[in-house]
């Protein structure tokens, strides 16, 4: 009986190896992971980006695809969390995929880098700016869009073009994870080199249900200048809570906001908020592909495309870049080496050339400075970008 016992699991065995063979053979396409958001407070973040994620695909895929095998997107929800990003992660990695993409939250993006690492497959963050994200010597991690220290010192060199005449002083409010605190901590200590002073600095959890105490807090304070740093859903709350009070600042100037740089927002707040600035990701308006991208996603899904899910879409065409340069674009090591070796001229964002250095960092990232004006986003610095 232990005889059979043997020879029936080796068979088994023997069998379960045997099909799976025959299906990654039979397989047609290059599966891409997509580790975002799906439920939860930030759901609507994650899915726009995962939609914009599935244009670039099927974009790829009308014209042929990567050696004649189509892309295919694999979603894996995160749930918000960093358990659940980890969870989603693995996941992808154990079921074959050549690449992942993710995560929207620094917190999210960190495990996914672990796990990206430990499994061989390269990451190409579409949205998380956590300035310690690239300084673990990781080799698979790379991103694309800017860092909290780039967004930063975007604000400061952009800062003549907002400032108003009398402006004095200046409060932040931010919500507490490595995102909002980095980008607060960062321009408090050096925007006293633009002679203002720091009168405030309001921290905050980005699963607040409600905002008023710390809005009260900042009526107290009178800032000529407030800077708000946060995601959208608790950046509406802000902004809410600021519109019904009546409240009035010289300058409301978002440093990569989650809020004011999304369509969505001015579907709600219309010409209430015309004259608020934000340093931001942004489309290129001069890009043909860029054009593309927008036109698409409306066609598609309705509405404009949200503003963090450029990066969805321009992650995938990074990675496509690098599938048609390997040898193998089925072998994650060599997408990886593909990915290091990057010089993407052609995409939509407001920059040069995409280019990662040793740490996987994109050298040429930045944001641009975009206005609320007459209910629509303007590109008005720098002017090789401008939309006016």
């Amino acid at each position: 009986m232990g005889v059979r016992r043997i020879c029936t699991l080796v068979l088994l065995l023997f069998v379960s190896a045997a099909a799976a063979g025959c299906g990654r053979q039979e397989s047609e396409t290059i599966q891409i992971g997509s580790v975002h958001p799906l439920t939860g407070s930030m759901a609507y973040e994650g899915q726009a980006i995962v939609n914009a994620q599935q244009i670039a695909v099927d974009r790829i895929n009308s014209e042929g695809g990567i050696n004649g095998k189509l892309l295919e997107l694999v979603e894996s929800d995160s749930l918000g969390t960093s358990s659940g990003a980890a969870n989603a992660a693995l996941k992808l990695t154990n079921s074959g995929v050549v690449a992942l993409t993710g995560t929207y939250t620094s917190s999210s993006a960190q495990v996914v880098s672990r796990t990206a690492e430990k499994a061989g497959v390269p990451l190409v963050v579409t949205v998380a700016s956590s300035d310690n994200l690239l300084s673990n010597g990781y080799r698979y991690t790379f991103r694309v869009q800017p860092s909290v220290t780039v967004f930063s010192r975007n604000f400061l060199e952009y800062f003549d073009y907002f400032r108003t005449d009398g402006m004095e002083t200046v409060a932040l409010i931010y919500e507490n994870s490595n995102y909002g605190t980095g980008i607060a901590e960062y321009i408090a200590e050096h925007i006293k080199e633009t002679g203002l002073t720091v009168v405030g600095m309001i921290a905050y959890p980005a699963t607040a249900v409600t905002l008023s105490a710390e809005v009260t807090r900042l009526e107290a304070m009178d800032p000529d200048l407030l800077v708000p740093i946060g995601y959208y859903a608790d950046q509406t709350l802000l902004m809410k809570e600021i519109l019904e009070r009546d409240i009035t600042f010289d300058r409301i100037v978002g440093c990569a906001n989650g809020a004011f740089s999304d369509a969505k927002f001015l579907e709600t707040y219309g010409d209430q908020v015309n004259g608020i600035y934000d340093i931001n990701y942004r489309y290129n308006p001069n890009s043909e592909e860029a054009r593309y991208m927008l036109e698409a996603y409306r066609e598609t899904y309705g509405e404009e495309i949200p503003v963090h899910a450029i990066y969805g879409y321009e992650s995938i065409m990074v990675i496509a870049d690098a599938l048609r340069r390997c040898g193998d674009p089925e072998n994650p090591e060599e997408v990886r080496d593909a990915l290091a070796e990057t010089e993407l001229y052609d995409h939509v964002l407001p920059q040069g050339v995409i280019r990662f250095d040793e740490t996987g960092e994109n050298v040429n990232s930045a944001g641009v400075l975009v206005e609320i004006r007459d209910g629509k986003h303007v590109i008005v610095y720098p002017e090789a970008y401008a939309d006016d």
